[in-house]
């Protein structure tokens, strides 16, 4: 979960930077801090089921 980004020769702190960023979100490490900071349920078959049908008539309307 941990990222390290070691400076080049001759890179710029910029450039070290936007690395590090790329890799920290590359490997997710965000969402899964983000995800651990709150607890959330599964989704029971009703609300799995709700949503399907709702995804099914945004679909339908877009065609």
């Amino acid at each position: 979960m941990i990222c390290y980004s070691i400076k080049k020769d001759g890179e710029t702190n910029e450039k070290l930077i936007l690395r590090y960023k790329k890799a920290f979100f590359q490997t997710r490490t965000a969402n899964q801090l983000r995800n651990t900071q709150t607890h959330s349920r599964k989704l029971s078959y009703r609300k799995i089921r709700e949503k399907a049908i709702i995804r099914e008539y945004y679909r339908a309307v877009a065609k």
